[in-house]
């Protein structure tokens, strides 16, 4: 059974040469990163693991107050023994579940969220989004649903339309009563036929603009691609 925060222990066997010393944040990520941590390592702060893809498994009773484990996506698995006191980070981690009641305090992004949102993205509806009051929250649910699904459920508003090489592209926006438009550009590949769907800055007016931004472009004046891809 799990609770607290905690996954549940089981012996490890620790060596003499390991301290039994809280180790500092950073010297624990170069260890933990360089795979030599140790089983029951206790770390002083917050652990900070977020952007490595080298990371397979932590140190099996590890203690930190906060971990943030974004990024790592090929972390897929917790350890036995893991006690965090505050709350995990793990946006875009390779953790797909937990085991249920296992008191883990979620974030993503910075924002608190509960098992559903963490790992049961595809259950969440364009509706069910539209519906959420909190914005830091809405904005998380979409990054989860995808934009792409996100615009197909709930539709948008043509700001602009225009061709290039792949066919029609369109400035599409949904707005917000209380929160900053969500602005689409959808293009379609030249060369594999797949329709991309870009978030753009919401003052975007044009479709060129949009590419513009996208591809580096601060004026689209300055802009002329003799083939877009």
């Amino acid at each position: 059974m799990m609770s607290n925060g905690r996954v549940p222990r089981r012996s490890v066997k620790q060596l003499a040469s390991e301290s039994n010393e809280p180790v500092a944040p950073e010297r624990a990520r170069k260890l933990i990163l360089e795979h030599r941590a140790w089983d029951g390592m206790r770390v002083n702060g917050h652990l900070d693991l977020s952007g490595a893809s080298q990371l397979y498994n932590l140190p099996e009773n590890l203690t930190c107050e906060t971990l943030d484990i974004s990024d790592c996506a090929n972390l897929t698995n917790l350890p036995q023994g893991l006690h965090v006191t505050h709350w995990i980070e793990l946006a875009e981690s390779g953790i797909r579940g937990l085991g249920a009641g296992h008191g883990f305090v979620l974030r993503f992004r910075g924002v608190r969220v509960n098992d559903r949102i963490a790992f049961e993205s595809d259950s969440i509806t364009g509706q069910d989004i539209l519906n959420v009051e909190n914005i830091e929250l809405r904005r998380v649910l979409i990054e989860r649903l995808g934009y792409e699904t996100f615009l197909q459920q709930v539709g948008g508003l043509i700001r602009d339309r225009d061709q290039d090489a792949g066919g029609e592209r369109q400035l599409v926006y949904i707005p917000f009563e209380d929160d900053e438009a969500l602005m689409i550009l959808k293009v379609i590949c030249p060369s594999t036929g797949h329709t991309h769907v870009l978030r753009v800055p919401p003052y975007m007016r044009s479709c060129h603009q949009a590419a513009a931004w996208v591809a580096g472009f601060n004026n689209p004046d300055d802009y002329h691609p003799l083939i877009e891809a």
